[in-house]
């Protein structure tokens, strides 16, 4: 279990700095996972998501932002990344992030975006069970996982009993930086003789 923050910067053959956050979560079978899940839609999925809204089409801070979560049996990651756009730093990105996380942690969604947010949830739901080799995938991913190969006609149902208080309260529990690893990438020096 972490006692706190964790944080370590890597230098790499990379061009562009990046930071990334890991949040510890319960696994994927927990309850709280499938809010999680929906708190991922509203903070990244897709272009009127909260981060890109806010990092890529207003601060222009990011290149691209991205949050998932990366459920496993016991416990998982949530998993925040950014790519830093021109003279901002990794600390003003991950800062940024921060915001967007408190945010969501002090004040519910709206009706109209936690809508959005559920038919989102329900449409990927559908796309990923729409051919013999998605439904086959999760068919198998349910036996393994879950026990319960049934859950590919009753999952969706999960999705659906999520409340906005729910997204709100696994944002306060999960999202804290007391709970989670930074990396911080950047480029190594002798690849970019500017950074010192």
């Amino acid at each position: 279990a972490l006692t706190g923050e964790i944080q370590d910067t890597v230098f790499d053959n990379i061009q562009i700095p990046a930071i990334f956050a890991g949040y510890r979560m319960p696994g994927q079978a927990d309850k709280d996972a499938y809010a999680l899940q929906m708190l991922t839609t509203a903070l990244s999925d897709g272009p009127s998501s909260r981060l890109s809204m806010r990092m890529v089409d207003q601060d222009q801070s990011a290149l691209q932002v991205v949050a998932f979560p990366y459920a496993l049996e016991d416990h998982g990651i949530f998993i925040t990344l950014a790519l830093v756009n021109g003279e901002f730093t990794t600390a003003d990105v991950l800062g940024t992030m921060d915001e967007e996380i408190v945010r969501i942690q002090n004040e519910l969604l709206s009706e109209k975006e936690f809508e959005k947010v559920l038919n989102k949830v329900e449409a990927d739901f559908i796309t990923q069970n729409g051919s013999v080799s998605g439904i086959a995938e999760s068919l198998a991913n349910y036996h393994v996982y879950f026990g319960d190969a049934n859950l590919i006609n009753t999952e969706i149902e999960r999705y659906r009993s999520v409340t906005r208080e729910d997204i709100q309260r696994v944002a306060q529990t999960y999202l804290q930086p007391s709970n989670r690893v930074v990396l911080t990438y950047l480029p190594k020096p002798s690849a970019n003789p500017s950074v010192e």
